[in-house]
């Protein structure tokens, strides 16, 4: 490691460069063409290389999604390979076709270091370019702490009446970037890359379920010394309360199509819970309405987790021989 100074030049009317030390370039094998990933820590930037295909797992997994007819578990199967990291995985998408496949690679742009080829109408291969041992996950963290802080000021701004719609839009793509990659970090941190993938689902599902208790307990607190009543949201909390034993019990235990039955159950709690927020015209009931939204993200979230254990077990992903693929 050391300091090797480096001017500045001008390239085009408004982009600057400088050249990389021949001796990092040799350390790291660079050729022209290859991919480095410029990480932004507010008074410095880093330069990390992307990986080489000879210092890539010489594993390659196949996961079949055949059984799962909806673009969106295409998309989550993509966020759960690339953080649990395995490798190139080749995926079969069957009856989705081209549409999972536009699905699935869209929800590969929205990573950073993951790069998606087409291998016919419906399969595809991801690949993991970016070697996680040359990231600092504190440097990770704090770019998420400010991408939350942007997005704080977004909602300053829309109190404010400015239109931020299109800057929601792309602090939503920068926040999953970012949660993603420090969910990777946790997951190799937990299992040091051997463990048993259900542990992820168990720790953080199980942990997760106790915020939400603990979300529904301060909102039945409320509701007891505000004396608020209404038998329409206390139908809304009925069909929460039936879901969460079956949460607990996919937390222990994840499937996919229960998992599935859930996140459907939870989406139509959600938009009802939605509207009569809207609505709503006594502001201790949107309390309420704001309290079980709250808990309802949270549920959302624990489902995701359980989904992504569930769609890297044996059921779905199995390790096959090297097909010398190379893209």
């Amino acid at each position: 490691m050391g300091i090797i100074a480096r001017k500045v030049q001008r390239l085009g009317a408004s982009s600057y460069v400088i050249t990389l030390p021949h001796s990092w370039i040799e350390a790291h094998n660079i050729k022209p063409g290859d991919t480095v990933y410029i990480v932004d820590d507010e008074d410095k930037l880093s330069i990390i290389p992307s990986q080489k295909d000879e210092e890539k797992s010489k594993a390659v997994y196949e996961m079949d999604l055949s059984k799962i007819p909806i673009p969106e578990i295409a998309s989550l199967a993509i966020y759960c390979l690339y953080v649990h990291n395995l490798g190139d995985t080749i995926i079969n998408l069957g009856p989705l076709g081209k549409k999972g496949v536009e699905s699935a690679k869209q929800a590969a742009l929205s990573l950073l270091g993951l790069d998606v080829f087409e291998l016919g109408e419906s399969k595809i291969m991801i690949r993991p370019v970016i070697d996680d041992s040359k990231i600092e996950i504190k440097q990770v963290i704090k770019g998420l702490g400010m991408i939350v802080s942007d997005i704080a000021g977004m909602l300053k701004d829309a109190l404010m009446g400015l239109d931020v719609t299109q800057s929601l839009q792309l602090g939503q793509k920068d926040l999953l970037k970012y949660q993603h990659l420090v969910e990777r970090h946790v997951v190799d941190t937990m299992l040091h890359g051997k463990g048993d993938v259900r542990l992820h689902a168990l720790v953080l599902g199980s942990g997760l379920l106790g915020v939400v208790g603990y979300i529904i307990l301060d909102a039945a607190d409320k509701a007891n010394k505000l004396k608020i009543r209404s038998d329409e949201i206390a139908s809304l909390v009925q069909n929460i309360k039936d879901i969460l034993p079956q949460l607990g019990s996919i937390v222990a235990q994840p499937s996919i199509k229960r998992t599935q039955e859930l996140l459907l159950q939870t989406m139509a709690i959600t938009m009802d819970i939605e509207e009569r927020s809207i609505n709503s015209k006594d502001s201790s009931q949107t309390i309420i309405l704001t309290k079980m939204a709250d808990a309802l993200k949270l549920l959302d979230v624990i489902l995701y987790v359980i989904t992504c254990s569930a769609a890297t077990s044996e059921e779905y992903l199995k390790k096959v021989n090297n097909t010398g693929f190379n893209a």
